[in-house]
């Protein structure tokens, strides 16, 4: 408990508030709480302020996070900057429509415990919550809040995780392959320092987690959902299975497939799935290797509609995909060839209706010569690619770079359509020099990666700890 000495008492616009100068501490050293010393009720320290959004800054600096709904707005965004809070705190209250791409620089470096390296990462969606961060080191997730002040792990008797979904600040999902189930990680401050809940496929006790996805609060028939790709024990079988997260329990097992003879194909499962909440689809893509060459099929669900026929579907093996995803805003497909490395598109708009396949081929939005070159010489360019969609945007993680790609509608006298643009985030492809060594390395590969609010978090190979690179508005990078 603080002492009496500690105690500070504020009048916010006419409005009393007791803390304390650990609490105001949070704030950063360049915000004027930080330098306010106890004071009694009787002669409290004046702040010109709206009492109502102090109430919620003074929470956020108590918790780390906002406990409650409303998501941050632009009155508390601009009630922070008043106060001039850290650049750390603005930025985890910033919403995504405060993200932009070309102005993300590395902001903090997340040292992690033990030797084990980051395999996963996943950022809280935000609203409602600010984007807290969680992350995969070996069978640890640890959580840091959204002011990237505090840490809280927990243990999973998985072996090593590779997929991580954060649902709120208190919930991470986490799932690894050749090890069944989903396994719930509570962050409170009362829940165990384990992981003991398990979410299953039904009537496979022994299933492989290869890929999750969640719906938004608003986004499923029965919100929010899970989604997890499964594939059986003896590997046999594959599905994708919904969970409600309120209950806890299984509603819906989408797209089931059978492995027919030796035909070891018709049943590969789903290593990446996402969610279009704006279009109500469910992305399901996953790719196998063979002496033939790399096989992929990619599915798009409207649940609402079937759980057992896709409203697309397509199996790729010329270039087929190194990675895929989708973007609600643009309303397309976004794949990374694993041949070329290439950027390829297709319009969601253009879906058949009714008939099924009526998607177009799709477009080579980067150098469609070099593409076709690598298809025919057999190269495998693509591989260990990364591609994400957030925003407006498309990201691409080629080894140790990231590169984003922007729609931009050209001048009238060109045409006027809309194109897609290729930049770097940061500097680009480059060498970075350690320390003070003269000797000159390349960066670590990028394993995993995540997106919220205006953040992007990083995690490199062989690096024991996490990047986060923050894209703050003018008035946050001036105090960090």
């Amino acid at each position: 408990m603080a002492s009496a000495a500690a105690v500070v008492t504020l009048n916010v616009g006419g409005e009393l508030f007791q803390t304390t100068t650990v609490t105001l501490s949070r704030a950063g050293a360049s915000s004027p709480l930080a330098s306010l010393g106890p004071s009694s009720p009787s002669d409290p320290h004046f702040l010109d302020g709206d009492p109502r959004l102090f109430a919620r800054l003074l929470s956020f600096l108590r918790h780390g996070r906002l406990l409650a709904p409303p998501p941050p707005s632009a009155a508390l965004l601009a009630e922070a900057r008043h106060f001039a809070l850290d650049g750390a705190l603005l930025a985890s209250l910033s919403p995504a429509s405060a993200f932009s791409p070309l102005s993300l620089r590395p902001s903090a470096l997340l040292p992690l415990t033990g030797r084990v390296s980051p395999s996963a990462v996943a950022v809280c969606p935000s609203p409602p919550h600010p984007a807290s961060l969680a992350v995969a080191h070996g069978g640890v997730v640890t959580c840091f809040d959204a002011a990237l002040a505090t840490r809280t792990s927990v243990l999973t008797p998985l072996p090593a995780v590779d997929s991580l979904v954060a649902v709120s600040p208190e919930l991470a999902l986490a799932g690894a392959r050749d090890f069944p189930g989903v396994h719930l990680c509570r962050f409170s401050d009362d829940a165990p320092a384990a992981a003991p809940e398990v979410l299953s496929w039904p009537g496979s006790p022994s299933a492989t987690v290869l890929s999750m996805a969640a719906t938004s609060a608003s986004g499923a028939p029965s919100a929010p959902w899970l989604f997890a790709s499964f594939e059986s024990a003896r590997r046999n079988s594959s599905a994708v299975v919904a969970f409600d997260l309120n209950s806890l329990s299984p509603v819906a097992e989408i797209g089931r497939k059978e492995v027919f003879g030796a035909d070891i194909e018709a049943a590969i499962p789903a290593t990446k799935l996402g969610w279009l909440g704006e279009h109500n689809l469910l992305l399901a893509a996953g790719s196998h290797s063979s002496p033939s060459g790399v096989v992929g099929d990619i599915r798009l669900w409207d649940i609402r509609a079937s759980t057992t026929v896709p409203v697309w579907e397509v199996r790729e093996n010329e270039d087929c995909f190194a990675d895929v995803a989708a973007s609600d805003t643009l309303s397309a497909l976004f794949k990374v060839g694993a041949a070329s490395g290439e950027v390829f598109m297709a319009d969601l708009r253009r879906l058949g209706n009714g008939d099924g396949i009526g998607l177009e081929t799709w477009v080579c939005i980067g150098d469609a010569q070099r593409a076709a070159a690598a298809v025919s010489s057999r190269r495998k360019e693509g591989n260990g690619c990364r591609i994400d969609c957030y925003c407006n945007w498309v990201f691409v993680a080629r080894g140790a770079d990231v590169e984003v790609w922007s729609q931009v509608e050209l001048a009238p006298e060109a045409g006027g359509k809309k194109v897609m643009k290729r930049n770097w985030v940061g500097s680009g492809p480059s060498l970075e020099v350690a320390g003070d060594e003269e000797s000159i390395k390349e960066k670590a590969k990028i394993v995993s990666w995540a997106f919220g609010g205006s953040r992007m978090a990083l995690a490199r190979a062989d690096k024991r700890s996490v990047e986060v690179w923050d894209s703050a508005p003018a008035e946050i990078c001036a105090n960090t």
